[in-house]
């Protein structure tokens, strides 16, 4: 077996690459300032540009134009040659053929073909540059070479060794056929130096066979180091296939190794390359790995003339309370599952990313905007269905979408992923500000990307508004008994030149998550206090009390001074807690009614929809109404279905001495079937919108 022993560094990172789409000047410029006849040649041997020494040559020989292919300027034999060290060369490796190269005429073309400057061309084409060498130096003497053009090649494993691997620049076993496995995977051993088992490089060889190329790695120092730690430098060993030799009458296959030494573990270079592309968490793609999905999707918009992009940006509400309430595994539980929420709505055609703690990123092609919308719709409906328990509490999720949609054919000026991302954020924030639970759609333009910086101001901090910035609204709630108006409900509304386009509820959500929100219930049930002693009509009055304040003390201890000494007014006082807040922190609630009932005050579940966990501990729950959530009551007139589930839900209701609220009344058909129902109450614009309350 013949062995050359040399090692140099990697220098893979020293091959020159264009990423420009097509030849740059540089490399057509460096061809004519070669000395020798030059081309960039592809790995089927296709002459991509050659310079005037070539065509120089080629005249010379008597061929009236360099041809486009090597292949057919070449004998067979030369071809093969030359094509042994292309593949080498395109593997990585700098390479050279010494000794005659013939024309198919037999003539001697060069005495020596030298393969550098591995390059990237238009798309997946590659090249490399080959310079060919005129001047014998009697290498031709050396390898014993004469044309092969009637006796074919007589090319030996000794011949490669005195020209082609002297030209190597790392270590290369030549292989003649008739070695064994056993004895190839000692050879590779005793070359690298690996403490390397034996049987494990022969299972590898033998799972191989001839099935050429092919590349493979050996630790550098054994399966692990001292430490125990996975040992992550390697030996890269490239099994590649020769032209076959003629040894006699018999021909036999050959075969090359190409061992480097100190090179990086592929799969530890996979797992980093993943780990910077990828969210660790979610499995998802990082913003990174989202903004270069979404330029290649631009780059594709701009030739695709029929159908559009939608990108959502999606920001989830109230998930600090997940954490807050149930610790961070419960958060990561809840990304994990909206994760996987949104990898089933947009689907196989559609790319979804973790870009920040509580905010995913999306894009999945869309004909128009009627499509984006129902996308984003769906991708909230997910959401609703969503349960986390933990321990005695169950925890929902909701979201604001903004949906940046791109028509094909617009046409968009300094249009980059960032810009587009931008202009989803800011769609989303629009839904914040506007409560939340919303999708906001923005129709790009082609100018859009440039004003981008023009974002929305954000929302101001609850706590820097003034009380005489906060009013309270009353809305009419209707007895179906007898149709009379029965009490009402009060509720926060903002006014003043900051409250402009900001929602009550966009800014009851920033005073939970500012902590705020006990100091804005406690003024507002002053309020009501104080207007129900001044007002001698026995009519109930409801309002809502977050979970926050339900467990503040502060906010307790007003209600005892207030109400311990005036029971008859605590009697027309009813306080309602949504239901999410109640999956969130059933004791919390559970505590807060008892201490409130012990007054005299009503109390309700608002937005009830009707979920186990409720349903299960009304029984020991000191509750007076349910407050229906609006999907319940919505279209019930239409849908048959749905009014069996309203009716069966009422009469459990009233089974458990449960009184019912429908919310959301709009027309006398749903009136009429909620009396029907035997409901006690409703509201709705039906009955009446809120008012400002100066009672």
């Amino acid at each position: 077996m013949q062995i050359s022993h040399r090692l140099v560094n990697d220098r893979r990172g020293k091959s020159g690459s264009a990423d420009g789409k097509t030849l740059t000047d540089f490399h057509t410029s460096l061809l004519e300032v070669l000395p020798h006849a030059a081309a960039y040649i592809a790995r089927d041997g296709s002459i991509l540009v050659s310079n005037k020494h070539m065509a120089t040559e080629c005249a010379a020989l008597a061929i009236a134009e360099v041809p486009s292919n090597l292949k057919n300027l070449l004998s067979e034999a030369s071809w093969k040659r030359c094509e042994v060290v292309l593949s080498a060369a395109f593997s990585g490796v700098p390479a050279q053929a010494s000794g005659a190269i013939y024309l198919q005429s037999g003539t001697v073309f060069c005495h020596h073909m030298i393969c550098t400057s591995f390059i990237s061309l238009t798309g997946e084409r590659k090249a490399v540059l080959v310079q060919f060498d005129m001047e014998d130096v009697g290498q031709d003497e050396i390898n014993g070479r004469t044309d092969p053009g009637e006796h074919g090649a007589r090319d030996t494993a000794a011949g490669l060794e005195k020209g082609l691997l002297e030209h190597f620049p790392d270590d290369v076993l030549i292989f003649d056929g008739t070695e064994t496995d056993e004895r190839k995977a000692s050879m590779l051993l005793e070359m690298t130096g690996c403490n390397y088992d034996l049987h494990r490089l022969i299972e590898m060889l033998a799972s191989i066979g001839e099935d050429l190329p092919q590349t493979f790695y050996i630790p550098q120092n054994g399966e692990t180091d001292p430490s125990g730690r996975t040992d992550r430098r390697m030996c890269e060993v490239r099994m590649f296939p020769l032209p076959k030799v003629r040894n006699g009458a018999e021909s036999q296959p050959v075969s090359m190794a190409i061992i480097r030494r100190n090179v990086d573990c592929p799969q530890e270079v996979a797992e980093n390359r993943r780990l910077a592309y990828q969210d660790p968490l979610t499995g998802l793609e990082n913003r990174r790995a989202f903004k270069k999905a979404l330029n290649r999707e631009l780059v594709r918009l701009s030739a695709d003339t029929e159908t559009g992009l939608a990108v959502f940006y999606i920001d989830l509400d109230e998930f600090k309370k997940v954490n807050d309430l149930g610790g961070h595994d419960a958060g990561d539980d809840m990304l994990l599952r909206v994760a996987a929420c949104l990898r089933l709505t947009l689907g196989e055609f559609g790319t979804v990313a973790r870009i920040g703690g509580d905010e995913f990123a999306g894009m999945v092609p869309a004909a128009n905007e009627e499509a984006a919308l129902e996308i984003a719709e769906k991708i909230l409906d997910g959401f609703d269905r969503i349960r986390l328990e933990v321990g005695e509490r169950v925890f929902t999720i909701g979201g604001s979408v903004g949906v940046a949609f791109i028509d094909s054919g617009v046409s968009l000026k300094d249009g980059d992923a960032a810009s587009i991302l931008g202009l989803a954020d800011r769609a989303c924030l629009r839904g914040k500000r506007y409560g939340g639970q919303s999708v906001q759609i923005h129709s790009v333009q082609s100018g859009d990307c440039q004003t981008r910086r023009n974002d929305l101001k954000e929302l101001p901090e609850p706590g820097s508004f003034r009380a005489s910035e906060l009013a309270l609204y009353a809305m009419p709630i209707m007895c179906l008994k007898n149709d009379k108006i029965c009490g009402s409900e009060v509720l926060l509304r903002l006014q003043g030149d900051r409250a402009g386009g900001i929602s009550s509820r966009a800014w009851i959500s920033a005073a939970e998550r500012s902590g705020f929100i006990a100091q804005v219930d406690a003024w507002a049930l002053d309020k009501v206090l104080d207007a129900a002693e001044r007002n001698p009509v026995r009519s109930l009055l409801t309002m809502n009390v977050s979970a926050e304040s339900a467990r503040d003390p502060n906010f307790r201890d007003g209600l005892y001074h207030r109400l311990s000494v005036n029971p008859l007014l605590a009697s027309r006082l009813c306080l309602e807690i949504v239901e999410k807040d109640f999956l969130r922190e059933p004791a919390t609630v559970e505590s807060f009614f008892n201490f409130v009932s012990e007054f005299g005050c009503q109390t309700a579940i608002d937005d009830f929809a009707g979920h186990w966990p409720v349903l299960s501990r009304l029984t020991g729950l000191r509750v007076e109404w349910l407050k229906l959530e609006s999907s319940l009551t919505q279209q019930v007139v239409d849908e048959p279905a749905k009014a069996a589930i309203l009716n069966g839900l009422v009469r459990a209701a009233h089974e458990l001495g449960i009184k019912v609220i429908a919310k959301h009344v709009e027309t006398a058909e749903e009136a009429q079937l909620l009396q029907e129902f035997n409901i006690e109450a409703a509201q709705g614009f039906y009955f009446g919108k809120p008012e400002p309350w100066t009672s």
